[in-house]
């Protein structure tokens, strides 16, 4: 098994715009238009990828999700095959008509972006013989179940390729199909770094959102799951504010541990200190209002979105090292690396960072640097038309 990183100038490849009727037709798959960070990336894929080189089609799970709309006004053909369960008989019926549909509209290339559509897609690809067939992976296969993880594996042996987005998922693949010749390519996620410059100091940002100017506002952000382990980050908040009163913290983001989360802050007496602001379309601003970001996961899929967006921002982040979050994180470079499940480590660093501007400052000058080395669309672009052409040219 070949896992490889693609590398690009950082300029969008230059070429002859073929005719429209020689563009392969690529079906993008998607299993809905949530919040998260893989939708994210599909979307911005979506938008951007070049419709001059690609017949773009979009197909998808489940019709809901905030960022549907945005997806819609492109005008791209869009297809709903709304499976609500892998293995039962709406699923089958669902699975025949998309190897029909590939055929019918003679896709030659399908990505699918996710779990769900990675175990439904990608055999019916092959079925319908589409020549290229990449499959998705985006987290440690840890976190999913046991069938879960046999039936992913089944669809990454299935398809011609497979995308990963960090090295540490690739390798966590590659130990499973020692002796393979199948090809990984790792392309990081990335963001739109323009959106997180910023003109105004935390301090007025702060100001405007309705929090204390003068306090040191430490924040974290993403989908409220369990293996995000927000309660470590709740207990360092308690130890942090026994010493320092006026700090705050801040969530963003929703999930299904909301209301446990919010429990616990009734419980640990932090709710004059803790705020959750639940999803918002101005993150960038939110986070630019804080003054550390902090992520203590004790899983993870690859380099989860709310770390790169806080580099970007220019702060400085303490986690964990889980997944591939070593690979953005650098250790005392860009932020600090402390165990998972410590509350006393995770305060400790925080309060190190908190008492040291100057460290805060060049700490998160260097994670600014590696946003935008690493992160930015048109490297992303880049490196997946990469990925396209490699496989059209093998397959």
């Amino acid at each position: 098994m070949t896992i490889t990183s693609i590398e690009t100038s950082g300029r969008r490849a230059q070429g002859r715009i073929p005719d429209e009727d020689c563009r392969p037709r690529v079906l993008l798959f998607t299993d809905s238009f949530l919040h998260g960070g893989t939708e994210r990336q599909f979307v911005r894929l979506v938008r951007n990828l070049d419709r001059s080189r690609y017949d773009v089609r979009v197909g998808y799970l489940q019709r809901r999700g905030p960022m549907l709309a945005e997806v819609e006004a492109l005008g791209i053909p869009m297809t709903e095959f709304p499976i609500n369960s892998l293995y039962n008989y709406r699923a089958a019926k669902l699975f025949v008509r998309l190897v029909r549909f590939l055929r019918r509209e003679q896709i030659q290339i399908v990505h699918a972006f996710d779990f769900y559509t990675s175990v439904f897609a990608v055999p019916a690809a092959r079925i319908a013989g589409v020549p290229v067939v990449l499959a998705s992976r985006r987290e440690l296969l840890n976190l999913r179940t046991p069938w879960q993880q046999r039936a992913i594996r089944v669809a990454c042996k299935l398809a011609t390729g497979v995308v990963v987005n960090s090295r540490a998922v690739g390798h966590d693949m590659a130990g499973l199909e020692s002796g393979s010749r199948r090809r990984i390519d790792v392309l990081p996620n990335c963001i739109d770094l323009d959106e997180f410059e910023s003109k105004l100091s935390p301090g007025e940002i702060r100001r405007k959102l309705g929090l204390s100017p003068r306090s040191i506002v430490i924040g974290t952000l993403g989908n409220l799951r369990p293996e995000k382990d927000l309660e470590t980050f709740l207990l360092a908040a308690r130890g942090i504010l026994d010493a320092i009163p006026s700090a705050e913290f801040l969530v963003i983001g929703d999930g299904p541990q909301r209301a446990r989360l919010e429990a616990r802050v009734a419980d640990e007496k932090l709710a004059a200190s803790v705020r959750f602001v639940g999803n918002q379309d101005n993150v960038p601003v939110w986070l630019n209002s804080l003054e550390l970001f902090t992520l203590p996961s004790y899983g993870d899929e690859g380099v989860p979105q709310g770390i790169m967006q806080a580099m970007a921002c220019g702060l400085a982040v303490v986690a964990t090292p889980v997944g591939a979050i070593e690979e953005a994180v650098q250790r005392d470079r860009t932020g600090m690396i402390i165990e998972p499940r410590n509350a006393v480590a995770l305060a400790g660093a925080l309060g190190v960072l908190m008492g040291n501007a100057t460290l805060r400052r060049t700490m998160g000058e260097a994670g600014r640097q590696y946003a935008h080395a690493h992160f930015g669309i048109d490297a992303m672009l880049d490196k997946m038309e990469a990925v396209f052409r490699t496989a059209i040219a093998h397959g």
